[in-house]
């Protein structure tokens, strides 16, 4: 059982995702928060995998960098998003859940 609440985690980094994009949110809202859900997931099978023994703590952080790659990439595609916002976004919506991500995994993964 994940320590890690799908939809809590989910809701935290929309929250910290739209913040960050402020007015061109409306245009990311749909694929973003489908990319988002992406990422949430990835992060509670992270953990899954850590606590099961299936993974080292280096392949847990090629998982995410594949995930983030994944949400960076489907933002990027969205006409008027610039990698700066891109990046910004995704930092802040990973910043948000850092902590309960860390503790969950047991390791600093964020």
């Amino acid at each position: 059982m994940s320590k890690i609440d799908f939809s809590s985690v989910l809701n935290e980094m929309i929250g910290a995702a739209k913040n960050s994009l402020a007015d061109k949110w409306p245009e990311v809202e749909a694929l973003g928060t489908s990319s988002f859900k992406s990422l949430a997931q990835g992060l509670v099978d992270i953990e899954i995998m850590r606590m099961n023994g299936k993974i080292t703590e280096e392949q847990a952080r090629l998982l995410l960098d594949m995930n983030r790659s994944t949400l960076k990439i489907v933002l990027l595609s969205i006409e008027g998003i610039g990698l700066i916002a891109v990046e910004e976004a995704i930092n802040a919506a990973l910043k948000a859940v850092k902590d309960v991500v860390n503790t969950a995994v047991g390791f600093a993964l964020l």
